[in-house]
């Protein structure tokens, strides 16, 4: 496997989404009047990992900006091209949870999602089989996923931060269409560019996500 920083960044649309059509804003979770990207010439619902598959493709081939979005929290441009040709794959309806592995009596496992799950909908699917992601949700509407991409983390000074701390794996669809695990290795580039990319490595279709037992919170507010 050739290492991932020598890939190709992210190149886009194809040819088989049709022509493209005039550019217009593609606006961020709080709607209109709050653009992402100033000029995209088009925006497509993808529904599988096999769809995203094809469109990065068939796009690569054709030579037409693209770009993912997930939920569409974000504050800043990094995600977006200067090409108003830009086609963005929204990924909300990629949307599969699997592979759950949490042994009983054992202090970890996993999960595979994928880049659509919100982490409302992985703590539900996950609290239903006695299972958490370890640490309590403040916005819940956020796809872990876009969550990796852009480097988004939590606060504490006593244990590692990062939303991509969690991950043990990120299948990133590739400049050329293709579908790569990228396992955990600290000391590997190719993991930490595959961990905090902004999107700029590809469209992540899938992440494998670190699990533990459920607990409760207690919480205590002084004035």
């Amino acid at each position: 496997m050739p290492p991932l920083k020598q890939l190709p960044l992210l190149p886009l649309l194809a040819s088989s989404l049709g022509a493209a059509t005039a550019a217009t804003p593609y606006n961020t979770f709080d709607g209109p009047g709050h653009p992402a990207c100033n000029a995209v010439a088009d925006v497509i619902n993808a529904t599988s990992v096999d769809e995203i598959v094809s469109l990065v493709a068939d796009a690569a081939a054709a030579g037409t900006p693209v770009r993912a979005s997930g939920k569409g929290h974000m504050w800043y441009d990094t995600m977006c091209a200067d090409d108003p040709r830009t086609v963005v794959i929204r990924t909300e309806f990629v949307n599969g949870i699997s592979d759950f592995e949490l042994a009983e009596g054992a202090a970890a496992g996993s999960v595979l999602i994928e880049a659509g799950v919100t982490f409302f909908q992985l703590a539900e699917y996950l609290h239903a089989r006695g299972a958490s992601v370890g640490y309590t949700l403040v916005n819940w509407n956020i796809t872990l996923a876009g969550s990796v991409a852009m480097g988004a983390h939590r606060s504490s000074l006593r244990e590692d931060s990062m939303v991509a701390a969690g991950v043990e794996e990120v299948h990133v669809v590739d400049g050329k269409g293709e579908l790569r695990v990228v396992a955990r290795d600290e000391g590997s580039d190719e993991w930490l560019a595959a961990s905090t990319s902004l999107g700029l490595l590809g469209v992540i279709a899938r992440l494998k996500v670190k699990i533990y037992p459920d607990f409760k919170v207690y919480a205590k507010q002084e004035t």
